[in-house]
């Protein structure tokens, strides 16, 4: 949409010189947006009687402007396309509503009777003759509507899946199954649907009864699971009228689930790249104590090394200063140095007797 930049004297200007009704015909915005916008910018304007009393040429106040202000003197309107009525003001839900409103192809009317049934209403009656009013029926595994009411209302609810699921196809949306729900599916979204009689509680009539449900003739249509459902009821305006705002509401939770999932994604890819991180840091840790604790036992074991070369040192001297080196002593020594190289890491000598397990 094409847009202007007013500064606050021009916009000032503007609400002072014509009514709300008349800016919103050029701007793209309601009469509560256009007062937010100069609520905004501190810009003052006509209380109710300013017009009448401008039209009957009766003496009107007019409020000054502030000169101090301390935000930007840059306001950018939207201005109105010739025949839409969109605000840029509205929710998302409202713009995207009027958007499927204003679509002339759009099959936006639920017909008194059905012509030309989708193939998902020639299944759900198919499943209806089939399964002659029993609710546990499950022979049949063709894709049928999620249709619950009185024999009465079974009509009226065919016609309107029947309208909704031609204006889902005509958005390029379609009807599918997702695990035991019957779904909306929206560029990759399912969106879990029902339609359902409303009912209420009848007392028991007896004091050995139960009381029971009876239905009462409301359609109530369901969207989503859990927290996140929504549902219309038939009240002053009947689901029929709503079939533009439930496809709207369908289409823009189907965008939210896109971006909660991108972000799911993107969280758990974040989570395991940190996971991973934790774990090869726990890896490079218990390795290095490994390697640590070898060092020690090595650094052990080479001073139990010096130890007994300290003490085959010792002895031999002893003998030597006794002048009993004796052939059986000298045999010790050389036996003892064996073990002592055996023992030392820096040598490693293999030994016959203590290398065999």
């Amino acid at each position: 949409m094409e847009t202007i930049e007013l500064t606050r004297i021009q916009l000032y200007d503007l609400v002072w010189s014509t009514p709300l009704s008349k800016l919103t015909l050029k701007y793209a915005l309601s009469n509560d947006g256009i007062k937010k916008i100069c609520k905004q910018f501190d810009i003052p304007i006509p209380d109710r009687s300013y017009w009448s009393k401008l039209k009957f040429n009766k003496k009107v106040k007019i409020e000054k402007l502030n000169p101090v202000f301390g935000g930007e003197d840059k306001i950018i309107l939207t201005l109105r396309e010739e025949g839409n009525p969109i605000n840029v003001d509205q929710t998302p839900l409202t713009i995207r509503t009027k958007e499927i409103q204003n679509d002339p192809k759009a099959p936006l009317i639920v017909p008194t009777k059905i012509t030309k049934p989708d193939i998902l209403t020639i299944q759900t009656q198919e499943y209806w003759k089939e399964s002659k009013g029993n609710i546990f029926y499950d022979k049949y595994k063709k894709l049928r509507y999620p249709i619950r009411v009185s024999e009465k209302q079974k009509e009226r609810a065919l016609r309107f899946m029947d309208t909704l699921t031609k204006l889902l196809r005509h958005r390029g949306h379609t009807i599918s199954k997702e695990y035991n729900d019957t779904c909306v599916q929206i560029d990759g979204v399912f969106i879990a649907i029902d339609l359902r009689e409303a009912s209420k509680r009848v007392p028991a009539t007896s004091s050995y009864g139960s009381s029971e449900l009876v239905p009462i003739g409301d359609l109530i249509f369901k969207i989503g699971k859990y927290s996140r459902e929504k549902e219309w009821r038939d009240g002053k305006i009947k689901i029929e009228e709503l079939l533009a705002r439930i496809v709207a509401k369908l289409e823009i939770y189907a965008e939210l689930a896109k971006i909660r999932n991108e972000e799911s994604r993107i969280w758990r890819l974040k989570y395991e790249e940190e996971e991973r991180l934790k774990e090869e840091i726990k890896k490079r840790r218990n390795e290095e104590i490994e390697k640590f604790n070898k060092l020690v036992a090595l650094s052990k074991q080479y001073n139990k090394s010096l130890l007994i070369r300290n003490y085959i040192e010792a002895k031999k001297q002893k003998a030597v200063n006794n002048n009993n080196l004796t052939p059986e002593t000298q045999e010790w020594i050389n036996w003892a140095n064996d073990k002592a190289d055996w023992l030392d890491p820096l040598i490693n000598k293999p030994d016959d007797i203590l290398d065999t397990k």
